[in-house]
C-alpha cells in the first residue's frame, strides 16, 4: 500500500468517526427514553386507573403534577408524569373522571354519597342501577365480575 492510500484512508476514517460514534450510541439513548417513559407512563396510568370514579383524588405520586381539571363540573382530570433528566426526560398524560356529585348538572347521573355496608351488588346488577338499589332501598357496593371475579370474596348473590 503507498502511503496516499494510507492518508486518504486515515483521513476519510478521521471524519467519518463522530458520526460512527453517534450512531452507535443512538439505541443507547433510544432505550432510556423509552425506560423513562415507561416509569411516567405506568406512574400515570396506575393513578388514573385507581382514582376513575372515586369522589376525590388520593395522593399523588413522586415525579407527577397536580391533576388538572378539564371541565367546568370539575369532574374530569389529567395527570402528568415526568420521569428522567435533561435529553433523557420523559412525560405521560392521562385523564380520569372522578364520581360527579349529587345533583351534578352535567350527567343525568347521581352519585352516591356512601355505599350502605356490607351490600354487594348482585351478578345481575352488578352497579346496582338496574333496580337493585331501588328495590332493597341500598346504595350496593359495586362488584367487579368477569375477568375480576376471582378477587371478590363477598356474598355471591344471585
Amino acid at each position: 500500500m503507498n502511503l496516499v492510500s494510507a492518508l486518504v484512508g486515515l483521513s476519510i476514517a478521521g471524519t467519518a468517526m463522530p458520526m460512527v460514534t453517534q450512531m452507535s450510541l443512538a439505541p443507547v439513548i433510544t432505550q432510556k427514553k423509552a425506560a423513562n417513559f415507561s416509569v411516567a407512563e405506568s406512574k400515570a396510568v396506575a393513578f388514573a386507573a385507581k382514582n376513575e370514579g372515586l369522589m376525590q383524588w388520593t395522593p399523588i405520586p413522586m415525579g407527577c403534577s397536580s391533576p388538572v381539571s378539564l371541565d367546568e363540573d370539575d369532574t374530569a382530570f389529567m395527570i402528568t408524569c415526568i420521569e428522567g433528566e435533561g435529553t433523557f426526560r420523559q412525560s405521560a398524560s392521562r385523564s380520569f373522571r372522578l364520581a360527579p356529585l349529587e345533583g351534578s348538572t352535567s350527567s343525568g347521573y347521581t352519585a352516591p354519597v356512601s355505599y350502605t355496608a356490607g351490600t354487594f351488588c348482585p351478578l345481575w346488577d352488578p352497579w346496582g342501577v338496574i333496580n337493585y338499589n331501588d328495590s332493597h332501598n341500598v346504595q350496593c357496593i359495586p362488584v367487579p365480575y368477569g375477568p375480576w371475579a376471582s378477587t371478590y370474596n363477598g356474598e355471591m348473590l344471585w
